[in-house]
């Protein structure tokens, strides 16, 4: 299937944004367009809206909330649960 060309205007900003997202994925800048645009996409679709500080907040609190109990409760634990989130973040999310 043959790729359609469409274009729209962005900010400096934004293009700076995009370009950063592109250099640490190493791929083009269209590519990170297509990628974010997608992400995009399916929330609008799904007539969702994000609010990432929101996520950001509610993570933050579970994550928080866990370390306090893990600590309290299993404090030998907290060394390898540490070494395992490190991994899974290099793994999953690098």
């Amino acid at each position: 299937m043959a790729n359609s060309t469409i274009a729209f205007r962005l900010s400096s900003d934004e293009i700076a944004a995009l370009d950063k997202i592109a250099s640490k994925r190493q791929c083009s800048r269209s590519e990170a367009a297509r990628m974010a645009m997608m992400f995009g996409v399916r929330f609008a679709e799904a007539e969702h809206s994000f609010n990432i500080t929101r996520a950001v907040l509610v993570l933050e609190y579970m994550q928080a909330a866990i370390d306090v109990i893990i600590a309290r409760d299993h404090g030998d634990v907290v060394p390898q649960l540490k070494a395992a989130a490190k991994e899974r973040l290099a793994t999953f999310h690098a």
